[in-house]
């Protein structure tokens, strides 16, 4: 997917091997120190070609090698964390970065201390179009009259298998109180739409903003991305967050913190039964409560975030 936002924009696209860095066993973990050897090398020599004036990481694995050559050749290195709780990546590319960019002033104290000097609270920029979400776009794109209240469901671009079951589960009374508009994903096994005011969408991507915009309630999990989204279109959030062994965690406690923040609702038991999750939206969907989340969602956007992050970029080339 990222190549092919980086090809439409216009702008050359260079891909590396990389590995995965894994904090716990796995035979994997002896084959990808070779992909990450590669990726080092195709990195470093990539960056000797073009000595770009900086490296700007947003984390993830596949940063490390880019940074780490980097670092040998001279060349200053800004990270920026998305997530309330950094990742693997970021806590390496910490030591050799000039500056560590957080959304939050709360995920400084998982930075390690000697390296707490270098952060700078930035927030997460998302695209402006969040900021002018229009609803009756939104409703019309669906096909709704707005005569009730929209729920939108998004699993991520890829969809998600359990939040895509719990709402089929639920979709017929669902469908007699509100609109439900359902991000399914492309691969979705589900049934296809069977009621009315239910429909399935395998992936929005210019309107996501105006639908975001119309809903009363967006479920979803608990991506950084998808937050600060829902932050600058201020709408009410139910969280189900990914969980399990087979995630570090980061999504937990985003979603932890946004409800500390009184800012979203979240559901994260083991096993999630349907009518909890129908319970639940009925408790926010015209109350008062799902008021309150919609006003907190919207006091966390940073509007000015891309803006802050150029203003550290250009500083530290103007420095260097």
């Amino acid at each position: 997917m990222e190549k092919k936002l980086v090809d439409e924009a216009g702008i050359e696209f260079k891909g590396i091997l990389s590995g995965k860095l894994r904090r716990y066993f796995s035979w994997q973990n002896f084959t990808d120190i070779f992909k990450i050897t590669l990726g080092f090398i195709q990195a470093f020599c990539i960056l000797l070609k073009v000595h770009p004036e900086i490296i700007f990481s947003k984390g993830g694995y596949v940063s490390v090698p880019p940074v780490l050559a980097g670092k040998l050749l001279g060349i200053p290195v800004i990270t920026h964390e998305s997530d309330y709780t950094p990742g693997l990546a970021t806590k390496i590319n910490a030591v050799f970065s000039k500056k560590i960019l957080l959304s939050v002033e709360e995920t400084r104290k998982y930075i390690k201390p000697k390296y707490r000097d270098k952060c700078v609270v930035v927030g997460n920029p998302v695209r402006s179009q969040f900021y002018n979400g229009n609803s009756g776009k939104g409703l019309a794109f669906l096909g709704f009259d707005g005569k009730k209240p929209l729920i939108f469901v998004v699993g991520g671009s890829q969809g998600s298998g359990e939040i895509n079951q719990l709402i089929w589960d639920i979709r017929r009374p669902l469908a007699e109180k509100y609109y439900v508009a359902h991000q399914v994903g492309a691969n979705s096994t589900i049934g296809k739409p069977d009621v009315p005011g239910y429909v399935q969408i395998p992936f929005i991507k210019d309107e996501i903003a105006d639908v975001i915009a119309a809903a009363s309630l967006v479920i979803t999990r608990a991506g950084a991305g998808s937050l600060w989204e829902l932050s600058a279109v201020g709408r009410a959030a139910l969280l189900i967050p990914l969980r399990g062994s087979g995630t570090r965690g980061d999504q937990v406690m985003n979603a932890l913190y946004f409800k500390e923040q009184n800012a979203a609702a979240v559901l994260m038991d083991d096993t999630i039964k349907s009518q909890d999750l129908l319970a639940e939206i009925e408790s926010i969907v015209g109350t008062e409560r799902g008021a309150a989340l919609s006003v907190k969602m919207a006091q966390m956007a940073k509007r000015d975030s891309a803006a802050s992050i150029a203003c550290q970029i250009v500083t530290l080339i103007k420095k260097d």
